[in-house]
């Protein structure tokens, strides 16, 4: 607890077994080539432009998320509610954790350092909120391994429009976000630090840590991991607003989707 209240994340060796390892890896493959009913994707291919349709396998290989994969495979409910980070999850709610967002990656998706909070949107309270990475496979130099600046969750608040930390309705602050974290990264000396994991090991981190992806040096290499958004069981995702999809309840873990009932 004390190293991540200091640096923002915690890194937990070795967190889901091998044989699940393998196992959800063989259902990513199962989802892929025969996508069952109502599961999604986020691609921004052919034409550069996001959108949300079912898998094709043609654009794997691509800037591409599986969405919340927790919906259709019992596998991934019991890897993302591993026991040692949903304990972790849990003592830093207070409470049962609840996921509500999930990616699959096949490629590292070269994300620009951004917080969650600027994006992830917990309607109750913008800082319940914390994500988990999966290594599915080992990280080698090049392949996008996640970076992050360490003790940057510290750092004084970005408020778009002076008055939320949501960037949503404030397009025009953006760059002027996404400028702040470098600057504040040299003004309180937050070291650079990336992630080279082995397969199984779970990275965790806070709301406010300054995240992204390393530039991809080896452009034929897979980066295969799952990220999962959490909140505690009494918070709700901004989008339960207006979706009411079938959440299902484990012992340890709460699953909910914006897309579709979770099965």
């Amino acid at each position: 607890m004390c190293r991540f209240v200091r640096d923002g994340y915690l890194v937990i060796p070795a967190a889901v077994p091998m044989r699940l390892v393998a196992a959800l890896n063989d259902d990513i493959d199962r989802v892929w080539t025969r996508p069952p009913e109502g599961l999604l994707i986020e691609t921004f291919e052919p034409d550069d432009k996001m959108k949300y349709i079912a898998p094709e396998l043609r654009y794997r290989p691509s800037r591409t998320k599986l969405l919340d994969l927790y919906t259709v495979s019992e596998i991934a409910r019991r890897v993302t509610a591993a026991p040692a980070p949903m304990r972790f999850l849990a003592t830093i709610f207070g409470d049962t954790p609840k996921a509500f967002q999930q990616l699959a990656f096949w490629r590292s998706a070269q994300q620009a350092m951004h917080k969650d909070t600027a994006y992830v949107k917990v309607d109750t309270n913008a800082m319940q909120l914390a994500a988990t990475w999966l290594a599915l496979e080992d990280v080698v130099p090049g392949t996008g391994e996640p970076e992050f600046y360490v003790g940057s969750h510290r750092a004084p608040d970005f408020l778009f429009g002076r008055v939320s930390k949501w960037a949503e309705n404030f397009t025009a602050d953006h760059e002027r976000f996404l400028a702040s974290l470098h600057e504040d990264a040299a003004t309180f000396g937050h070291k650079r630090s990336s992630f080279h994991a082995r397969a199984g090991d779970v990275l965790i981190w806070h709301a406010d840590l300054a995240h992204g992806d390393t530039s991809i040096t080896r452009p034929n290499a897979t980066r295969r991991s799952l990220m999962t958004h959490f909140t505690s069981a009494a918070d709700e995702p901004f989008y339960r607003r207006t979706t009411q999809f079938a959440e299902k309840r484990a012992e340890n873990c709460i699953f909910v989707s914006h897309y579709a009932d979770v099965k």
